[in-house]
């Protein structure tokens, strides 16, 4: 693992675009120098492992992977209540860039856990989508699900940045996006100097 110079930590509903927002951050600053990490892959690789299920199928999202996906939330709950910063260490064992983007962060403790390894080199992202958007996306609000705390852990969080996520605020969207890329280049031109 490589010590990085910055760390984006998003966060938001299902649907909202938070991945999107991560491969825009990720096309500005050049894969050669930021990644993307997912703590839902590795519940889902965990949680395939345990009930011997199709991982890439996990992966997708297909119908499939909303057949487990209460269970999947039990499990990666029950391994942070015992080890909050389980999931946090196994999505980052691997990284080797200067810039990482985790896009799923869903509770206060994922944050807690990289502000407290990587003190002044985290930035705080949430980003948000009116309803009627995610609806397009192909949201539909499901109970156990969007009423959970890997839905809701996160509302009342403090933000340094929140991105609006709307195809009608476009211009809203690359305002917020230009503003964490010169977060990130600032802290790639420090850790150069």
């Amino acid at each position: 693992m490589t010590e990085p110079t910055s760390i984006i930590l998003i966060n938001g509903k299902r649907k909202c675009g938070k991945d999107y927002l991560a491969t825009k951050i990720q096309e500005k600053i050049g894969s050669d120098v930021c990644e993307i990490l997912h703590l839902s892959i590795e519940i889902k690789r965990e949680y395939a492992q345990l009930h011997n299920l199709n991982f890439e199928e996990l992966l997708t999202d297909s119908p499939y992977k909303d057949v487990y996906r209460k269970e999947m939330i039990v499990l990666g709950e029950s391994r942070r209540n015992a080890d909050p910063g389980h999931y946090c260490r196994l999505a980052t064992k691997q990284a080797s860039k200067q810039c990482w983007i985790v896009t799923d962060n869903r509770r206060e403790t994922d944050i807690q856990y990289f502000k407290s390894q990587y003190p002044d080199k985290c930035l705080v992202v949430r980003v948000t989508a009116s309803e009627e958007v995610r609806k397009e996306r192909g949201w539909v609000w499901k109970s156990g699900v969007d009423d959970a705390v890997s839905e809701c852990g996160l509302d009342k969080c403090q933000y340094d940045v929140v991105v609006t996520n709307n195809p009608k605020k476009e211009e809203e969207f690359e305002t917020s996006l230009n503003f964490v890329v010169g977060w990130i280049n600032n802290r790639l031109k420090f850790a150069l100097s």
